[in-house]
């Protein structure tokens, strides 16, 4: 039985170490062997101080795996494929693969939020800049795994009809509370442990197991604030789309519980340091970040509401007349670029094809010695790099899709041609989309722009 069928069938995942565990080890093991331990047990040799730093280290690295452990079992019974578990710098995370059924899921959040949306002409594969996308605390999501493989999520619905989005809330709370059992118990036990231990010989590794428990209930804490990015704000999410059915207002209730505890964490990190010294700042800085995130998913939010209901043949300009690759720049130039007087314009390759976009900036920047001669396809920007979309498809998701691939500087809008290829009929760039934005509210869509009132919720 190979490797792969062992995970799918619940076996242990595959377990890679990266170069930057071993810089995780090191400072963890200088904190407690080097500065730690001497100051509360002190008068004992060097080399037991760094025996009990190594060793926390070690303890506090199975209790990260043990977490993403739990986390693999519970993303199974959710119908995920799990690869595997990275050890890295920042501690260990988990890598799992969605099937098709979420191919069409894309919802707004943070920097850690899963988003995979369609390609034009209706591709579901998620790209490789699309690889990694935060699925939960600690959990990655890589592309689905080949044919065959059943990793669908199970039945289900919401009030919006996505059920993708509504199995995928309900999976990365699965896996958050799983999580976060496995820290909150490692760390309950070893600080009762370090506790109750008595003095003398076993003093020592008493104050490790108390330091590595306190450092854990620490990460369940922080773990558990509510934020677009955290377990926390994943359970959050799940309880109210129990409770209404709506994954949209799951998301808001997310992104405005991050907002009042990071403001909250804020106000008792500058208050802590009057109180306990500037090591409470670090609540100040993880207010911050909770802030930041929950700010962020609440501007995307509305985004997303303002665009609601467009497609991209809504907004987008028409496509000027196409450049042929073997033409040169001086005659583009002459012929189509300047009097149509826009910015991107679609390459035809020598069968007719779309081959790419040819961008202005780029044309204008050939020298004039060498415009006679050199060909556009000198300055062809491949498709492949471009972001492109149908027409009908939404305009929600090109923001998204434009974020992923900027090469072109907006979303060319394509559709296929009778011998099987494509051809360009538009593109959608920042200024047509903020003009979908800023017309949100005549249409009757969207919330409108920020409002002071709004700057604390």
């Amino acid at each position: 039985m190979t490797t792969d069928d062992a995970t799918r069938r619940g076996g242990i995942p595959p377990i890679a170490v990266r170069p930057g565990f071993a810089v995780s080890v090191a400072v963890v093991t200088v904190l407690l062997g080097a500065l730690t331990l001497p100051a509360t047990v002190p008068d004992r040799p060097g080399f037991a101080y760094l025996s009990g730093g190594l060793i926390g280290a070690g303890l506090l690295a199975l209790i990260l795996v043990g977490a993403d452990l739990m986390r693999a079992r519970a993303a199974r019974r959710a119908g995920l494929t799990v690869v595997g578990i990275t050890l890295g710098a920042f501690g260990s995370r988990l890598s799992v693969a969605a099937g098709e059924r979420m191919a069409g899921w894309s919802r707004a959040g943070g920097a850690g939020s899963a988003t995979l949306d369609r390609r034009a002409g209706g591709s579901s594969a998620p790209s490789r800049d699309q690889e990694i996308r935060g699925l939960a605390a600690g959990v990655d999501l890589v592309p689905p795994p080949p044919a065959g493989r059943s990793t669908g999520f199970g039945a289900g619905t919401t009030a919006d009809g996505d059920v993708a989005g509504a199995e995928a809330v309900r999976a990365e709370a699965g896996m958050a509370r799983a999580g976060l059992a496995v820290t909150a118990l490692a760390g309950a036990v070893l600080v009762t442990l370090g506790a109750l231990s008595p003095g003398g010989t076993l003093a020592l590794a008493g104050q490790v197991a108390l330091w590595v428990g306190t450092f854990a209930l620490l990460v369940t804490a922080v773990d558990a604030l509510p934020s677009p990015r955290s377990a926390g704000g994943r359970l959050i999410a799940d309880r109210v789309l129990r409770r209404t059915g709506s994954r949209e207002r799951a998301e808001r209730a997310v992104a405005r519980a991050g907002v009042a505890s990071g403001w909250a964490l804020i106000l008792i990190g500058a208050a802590g340091v009057f109180v306990v010294g500037f090591v409470a700042l670090w609540a100040a800085l993880l207010g911050w970040l909770a802030l930041g995130a929950s700010r962020l998913a609440q501007s995307q939010q509305r985004t997303q509401a303002a665009l609601a209901g467009l497609a991209a043949r809504d907004v987008m300009a028409p496509a000027p007349p196409a450049l042929s690759s073997w033409s040169t720049v001086d005659d583009a130039l002459r012929d189509v670029v300047l009097p149509s007087r826009q910015a991107v314009f679609g390459v035809a390759d020598f069968d007719g094809s779309l081959a790419g976009v040819a961008l202005l900036r780029d044309l204008a920047a050939v020298p004039m010695d060498d415009r006679g001669l050199a060909r556009v396809n000198r300055v062809l920007v491949p498709l492949s790099m471009v972001a492109t979309a149908a027409p009908q498809d939404p305009l929600a998701e090109l923001p998204g899709r434009l974020v992923e691939r900027p090469a072109a500087g907006c979303v060319v809008v394509v559709e296929p041609t009778g011998d099987g290829g494509v051809r360009m009929v538009g593109t959608v760039g920042p200024v047509e989309l903020s003009q979908a934005i800023e017309t949100a509210p005549l249409r009757g869509g969207g919330a409108g722009p920020m409002r002071p009132g709004s700057f604390w919720r």
